[in-house]
């Protein structure tokens, strides 16, 4: 441990140029365990096991072996431990029963035949005769006859399950026990896939398999774990071994990522300690080459292996690595690059204040979000599993998926088969079902990827496929390292081809967005802003990219032809307080960047779109279908707010991000800036229902692969409409009634900025309206949810006579103009606050709100008083200038030395006094 501590001291004077790249470093104590005397297994094993490994059983490894002969799935939390005691559960379970066989599934290749060296090394120290194989390449003819089978999803999909009846028809019968190591590499759609496989396994198998599985300490475990074994599970935690400690460092590499990384993880080698360099799927073939064969104790790989240190390179890998920290290798290095949630790490861990906690290191568990049933993935499942077995209507039925299966009929893709017992099968026209399989994929094939030289470097998934690599674009998304040198898709395959080379460039994409609301599942308010989820349809066009470069002035350059995406899928949207005028649709990136810092997904698996003509803003899943993101993001977005300003606030001065941040931390000051009074008036709107019956929003079956030129997802977004046509008709009815209603709203912007000025006019302006103005307000909810319902309305606004036409009418009664004038004041008010606001500027000495507001609500004592030193999330220290209540919120004026005097409400910033 000391040399590792050493050696990366030295590195870091090696390598730090102008400025030391070891930002932080962190130490935690190590832990006694506890052990017990007995374990009631095999005797043979009960003896060799603390010889062969030098430790003794443990508490969790007793509780799991009496769960799993009650025949309950187990689930072990931890890292090593856990790793280790699913192994001798896994060695105990092939004694109980002769004739036993296991299948282990591993998250790739590399950590499959990590598995099978453990087990083959533990197996000979035991001197147990069992055989392990990897069921590819060479190994599959001994994995035929092996006691232990172990495998990836895709070789046991194309391999296991597609040959089930010839080759491994023996094996299947004898199948007891289904072990999946380190499960929480199934984030998303992954999981849902993973359940489907478990399912075909399970109609093969002659008894039900039992299930052992282990996994980081993620919080949402529990609810992915029940989706994928269908059953409930016993999860214990197998941190109950002795550990000597870890130590956590913080590593600032801006620059060529890539390379850095490696020259780390290459520095770490030649102390003779075990490291391993945790990096991208398709990067890790290029990182080998780079490193060469000379370093045995090196190892390069999209999983986390057993090491003496353990390099992770960036932010989208480190979720589960670092939640197994504790129980893991001795020194974690995060490497950080200019990732924006990255830069924003870098800038907290150098902040001044030591005591703030530190996202992704400190507080809760990062979120795995489970992902809901996908009609997409379920058609590809049940395709292939009528093709092993053909699937009866009370399995159906059991599965609830039979009106699925009724319309893969309709679309002539399975056939009823004549009998008493109605018997499902696939017909020839659905092709090559066990095609196109990939783990982060919802519809559509995967992208085989390769560098300039034809070497292959693996799959990239659809979603990313379709947004970040266009021709030009740098990947990986928005970290860059690697330029797009050819792009290659038609309906037979993908292909995408990048240079080898390192560079320094990164890419944004400009795009423009249209979206339809399908149906509104939930809806609340947020800080005075309506706040609703619920399925949407988005039609996408990438017409450009922003691109930037060290020393080279940001420029923007044109995607010809256009790359066009449309698909259907469930999303998140608020209504904003202040229009954001950015062009390209770079509005909302700073939140979406904030998912590797609070989830395990990442931040191609949500898209940002903001409306111009409401003010809205949505939030994405990039799956058809959906992938849970944006459903997670509507009960958790107070605690994301925050790390989004944050991100957006560290990358203003970024060349390439700066336009998107200083746009994004307009709106968040918004909504973190203490907006407790209701919004404006609501602007008058047809009193029609918002949404379209719930009914509509059920998914439902994409094409046999049918893709556009253009993009894959037109083809697997088109399918799941049915009742669209009948939506279509109910939109173009809508937009003739509303356009005297969308008059005053379209009037207000040129009056804009001049009645900021006059603000005394608001005033004498609030009195008149007693009888009629007492009506509107109430009716403000239709009118926000109306405002989605006049989206059709987008291309007619495009030219300026529509949206000039319905101003006649309202200069002919004089009533009219006195509502939108009424409008006016409020607006500007608000928009010269948040000026203030961002400029950080000191001349706001609000009297008028802080009298009156004591007298009109005082329904408890302040907890801070003025003169208090505090410290909030996320300006910082400062001192209270005024304390008051509103609406049964504290409300503080505080001054703070960095920016300014702010209004923040004590319990959403996590107001703390400072002794």
């Amino acid at each position: 441990m000391a040399d590792l501590i050493d050696a990366l001291y030295t590195l870091a004077r090696q390598r730090g140029r102008n400025e030391n790249p070891l930002l932080a470093l962190r130490s935690f104590v190590g832990r006694v365990g506890a052990r017990i005397s007995h374990l009631p297994i095999h005797p043979a094993l009960a003896q060799a096991w603390p010889g062969a490994t030098g430790e003794p059983f443990h508490q969790h490894q007793a509780l799991a072996l009496a769960a799993l002969r009650r025949e309950e799935a187990v689930a072990l939390l931890g890292g090593v431990s856990a790793r280790r005691s699913m192994h001798l559960l896994l060695t105990e379970t092939l004694h109980a029963t002769r004739n036993t066989r296991v299948l282990l599934v591993a998250p790739d290749e590399l950590a499959a035949m990590a598995h099978v060296r453990e087990l083959r090394r533990l197996l000979r120290d035991l001197k147990q005769p069992l055989q392990v194989a990897l069921a590819a390449g060479t190994g599959v003819r001994a994995a035929l006859n092996a006691s232990v089978v172990v495998a990836t999803p895709e070789l046991l999909h194309d391999r296991l399950l597609r040959h089930h009846a010839r080759a491994w028809a023996d094996f299947w019968a004898n199948v007891r026990l289904i072990a999946l190591a380190e499960v929480h590499s199934y984030p998303g759609p992954a999981a849902v896939h993973l359940a489907a496989l478990l399912l075909r396994v399970r109609r093969l198998t002659s008894v039900q398999p039992l299930l052992l599985a282990t996994l980081a300490p993620l919080a949402g475990a529990d609810q992915v774990l029940a989706q994928i074994g269908t059953c409930p599970w016993r999860i214990l935690s197998a941190e109950d071994t002795p550990n000597e400690g870890t130590t956590l460092a913080l590593w600032r590499t801006p620059g060529e990522r890539a390379r850095e990384s490696l020259a780390l993880a290459l520095g770490l080698a030649r102390t003779k300690a075990r490291v391993h360099l945790l990096c991208p799927a398709f990067e890790a073939p290029l990182l080998r080459m780079l490193a060469g064969d000379d370093v045995p104790t090196l190892s390069i790989g999209p999983s986390a292996l057993p090491a003496d240190a353990l390099v992770i390179m960036g932010l989208n890998e480190a979720a589960a690595p670092l939640a197994q920290a504790h129980d893991g290798p001795t020194l974690n290095i995060l490497v950080l690059g200019d990732d924006p949630a990255e830069q924003a790490l870098a800038h907290l861990a150098q902040s001044e204040d030591d005591q703030a906690p530190l996202p992704l290191l400190d507080g809760a568990p990062l979120q795995w979000v489970s992902a809901p049933i996908n009609a997409y993935i379920e058609a590809q499942h049940l395709l292939c599993a009528a093709t092993e077995r053909p699937i009866r209507d009370d399995e159906a039925q059991a599965w609830g998926v039979l009106p699925l299966i009724e319309r893969l009929s309709e679309q002539g893709r399975m056939l009823p088969l004549p009998g008493r017992t109605t018997l499902w099968q696939p017909l020839p026209s659905a092709g090559d079902v066990y095609a196109g399989f990939d783990l982060r994929s919802v519809a559509g094939m995967p992208a085989l990827l390769a560098d300039d030289q034809g070497h292959p470097l693996g799959m990239l998934d659809q979603a990313t496929f379709d947004r970040w690599a266009f021709l030009g674009a740098a990947l990986p998304p928005l970290r860059g390292g690697y330029r797009v040198v050819q792009r290659h898709e038609d309906e037979q395959r993908l292909e995408l081809t990048i240079s080898a080379g390192g560079e320094t460039r990164r890419t944004l994409p400009l795009r423009r967005c249209e979206i339809r609301v399908r149906d509104r599942r939930e809806s609340r308010t947020l800080r005075g802003c309506d706040l609703a989820w619920g399925r949407v349809i988005v039609d996408e066009e990438l017409y450009g990219f922003r691109e930037a470069a060290p020393g080279v002035a940001p420029n923007e350059r044109v995607i010809n032809p256009p790359i066009t995406l449309r698909w259907s899928a469930p999303a998140l949207w608020i209504d904003l307080p202040v229009a954001v005028k950015m062009p390209g649709q770079l509005v909302g990136w700073s939140l979406v960047a904030t998912l590797p810092l609070c989830t395990s997904s990442t931040c191609t698996d949500l898209v940002p779109a903001y409306d111009h003509e409401v003010d809205r803003i949505y939030f994405v899943d990039t799956h058809p279908g959906g992938n849970g993101l944006a459903t997670w993001l509507f009960s958790a977005l107070e605690r994301i707010l925050p790390l989004a300003y944050d991100v957006a606030r560290a990358c203003r001065n970024d060349p390439l991000l700066e336009p998107l941040a200083r746009a994004d931390m307009d709106w968040l000051l918004a909504l973190l800036g203490g907006q407790f009074t209701p919004p404006p008036p609501p602007r008058p709107a047809p009193t029609m229902p918002l949404e379209a019956p719930s009914a509509s929003a059920e998914p439902t079956l994409p094409q046999p692969s049918q893709r556009g030129a253009a993009s894959p997802a037109v083809a697997a977004a088109q399918p799941p409409i049915p009742p669209a046509p009948a939506k279509a008709k109910e939109r173009s009815q809508t937009p003739a009634p509303p356009k005297p209603s969308v008059a005053p709203k379209h009037a207000p912007p040129p009056p804009i900025e001049p009645p900021a000025p006059p603000k005394p006019s608001a005033a004498p302006k609030q009195p008149p309206p007693p009888p009629t103005e007492s009506l509107p307000p109430p009716a403000e909810p239709k009118g926000r949810q109306s405002r989605s319902k006049r989206q059709p309305k987008r291309k007619t606004s495009e030219s300026p006579a529509a949206e000039q036409a319905p101003a006649p009418p309202p200069p002919a009664p004089p009533p009219p103009p006195a509502p939108p004038e009424a409008i006016l004041p409020d607006a500007a008010a608000m928009v010269a606050r948040l000026q203030r606001l961002r400029q950080q500027r000191e001349q706001q000495n609000q009297p008028k709100v802080t009298s009156p507001s004591p007298a009109k609500q005082n329904d408890g004592l302040p907890r801070f008083q003025p003169g208090d030193q505090i410290t909030c999330n996320p300006y910082g220290p400062g001192k209270v200038i005024a304390s008051r209540i509103e609406n049964n919120h504290e409300v503080l004026e505080v001054l703070f030395p960095e920016h300014g005097q702010l209004t923040i409400d004590a319990a959403v910033s996590a107001v703390r006094l400072v002794e």
